[in-house]
């Protein structure tokens, strides 16, 4: 019946590399050919069957563990690691916003940090080389959940802030109906600076993304409780 497994390989596209999902698969098949012959024994032909059978289990992601077993302490290095890189990256963009107080201000405490994150990098890279074969289980679910919060949350700051500026840069002029006056390319890049400096915050989300993506990496294959 390769319809039917071509059925259940569709149902698992999303989980082609998940702990356990081949002995699933099997059992999934195994009832749905079952239930098949049973059908056709009731004098359904097969095609009627197999579409039935098929009806009988549309998804499958309630049957699969979201626990995934990891090592432990080399992902934590792993994501600390990313955030450092990034926190970095988010420092030396704001270098040119220094021009704003508030660009300043945000550069030098990004510095701060990362010279903190610095000393903390030293003394995880020691602690990671004594018990790097730590495990641990991380629920993939939370992690995707975390996610798409992060990611709503940065966009609705990013709404918040930016409809903040425009108020406090534009209120009066909408308000009382006047044209909006740029002096000059300094005055320009100044307003475009500050509508900016607001995205130096995607740090977090990607941040969270991408240790999300860096499990899989660290996933114990050969785990068993």
């Amino acid at each position: 019946m390769n319809e039917l497994r071509k059925y259940v390989d569709h149902l698992f596209r999303k989980y082609k590399n998940h702990r356990g999902v081949s002995d699933l698969k099997d059992e999934i098949l195994g009832n749905l050919e079952a239930k098949v012959s049973h059908l056709m024994a009731e004098g359904l032909n097969e095609r009627e069957a197999i579409a039935k059978a098929k009806n009988s289990i549309t998804k499958i992601d309630d049957l699969i563990d979201d626990n995934i077993p990891v090592w432990i302490n080399q992902f934590r290095f792993k994501a600390f690691q990313i955030t450092y890189i990034y926190i970095l990256i988010a420092w030396i963009v704001t270098i040119p916003f220094s021009l704003l107080s508030m660009g300043l201000l945000l550069n030098y405490s990004l510095f701060f940090v990362c010279l903190v994150l610095g000393i903390f990098y030293l003394l995880l890279a020691k602690n990671v080389k004594r018990n790097e074969k730590k495990i641990a289980e991380l629920n993939l679910a939370a992690f995707t959940r975390a996610k798409k919060i992060t990611w709503l949350l940065w966009l609705l700051f990013i709404i918040v802030i930016w409809g903040y500026l425009s108020a406090i840069l534009f209120g009066s002029n909408i308000w009382f109906s006047r044209p909006v006056h740029i002096d000059g390319p300094y005055q320009f890049g100044i307003l475009i600076a500050r509508y900016a400096l607001p995205f130096i915050s995607i740090v977090i989300p990607l941040i969270v993304t991408t240790s999300m993506k860096m499990i899989k990496h660290f996933e114990v294959r050969d785990f068993h409780e």
